[in-house]
């Protein structure tokens, strides 16, 4: 491992199957054990809709190191944040996405996400590896979901699952959680990168080696998982909602980033921060 990656890290956790919980029910945790705060991969169930692309259970063939290696350019590294930086990861997502799935790269605007706050990034990405694979978007991103994300990107680790309310406001309760962390990528693309295809043998995830695979695409299937449906919701309304967490200058790896992910039985979350049909707009995403 170069001394480049080992500047690097993941970590990811999750929690599924707590469908139809009474309200102040205690969340157990999932976490497994791990070279950091690496968990257990999702056990949720999978989208029955038209996809394309590789999604869970499926897991891409191996693990890819970014190309361009974005972070050693000099246009990335030290924390370097901006267009030119952003055009190299995207260049890497692209390969990626052809070598692994032969699909093509994101298409979104690039000066309009740079007007995002960095949160609203993790935001936006999320959504864009979901909806480019006929999946389901996260509905909202919202204030109580961000503040436990935060604490996890504060203290380089992943969010804390116990932490989250259930109901949450506006009265949904919970139907599935996962979480995840990247210290040292750089910003949400370049933890985006490292989450969606540098995630197995080889890779930078704390909780996946040749002699423990059980973490292997652990973040991966977070971001493309089903943490809600009309099964768990008894039929019920039901969507995805989520929080993110963004640290410049993180305690170990410099920018630190971290993921929540809530299924929700019931009302939409009424503390939204941004929603994904306002960002979709914004991105001119079609």
């Amino acid at each position: 491992m170069s001394s480049v990656r080992l500047a690097m890290r993941l970590g990811a956790t999750a929690l599924a199957g707590i469908a139809l919980m009474v309200p102040g029910a205690t969340l157990a945790s999932a976490r497994a054990p791990g070279r950091t705060t690496a968990g257990s991969l999702i056990g949720a169930s999978v989208s029955a809709a038209a996809h394309k692309g590789i999604v869970p259970p499926k897991k891409p063939a191996k693990s890819l190191q970014p190309s361009p290696f974005f972070p050693r350019s000099s246009s990335c590294a030290k924390g370097k944040d901006g267009s030119k930086c952003n055009a190299l990861v995207l260049k890497a997502i692209a390969h990626a996405r052809k070598v692994l799935e032969k699909l093509g790269g994101m298409s979104f605007s690039l000066s309009a996400f740079e007007k995002l706050t960095p949160i609203e990034q993790l935001f936006a990405t999320v959504n864009l590896e979901r909806t480019e694979r006929g999946l389901p978007p996260a509905a909202v991103l919202t204030r109580s979901l961000d503040k436990i994300a935060q604490r996890g990107a504060e203290i380089d680790q992943d969010p804390n699952l116990q932490d989250v309310p259930n109901p949450l406001p506006g009265g949904g309760h919970l139907s599935g959680l996962g979480g995840n962390w990247a210290g040292g990528w750089g910003n949400a693309l370049g933890a985006d990168y490292g989450w969606m295809y540098d995630d197995g043998i080889g890779s930078d995830n704390g909780d996946c080696s040749r002699s423990h695979k059980s973490g292997c695409w652990g973040h991966r299937d977070n971001i493309l998982g089903t943490f809600d449906s009309k099964a768990d919701c008894r039929g019920g309304r039901h969507e995805l909602a989520m929080g993110a967490g963004h640290v410049t200058k993180g305690k170990k790896y410099g920018d630190s980033e971290a993921e929540l992910f809530a299924g929700v039985c019931g009302p939409t979350p009424t503390d939204v921060v941004i929603s994904w049909t306002r960002v979709k707009h914004l991105l001119h995403v079609k």
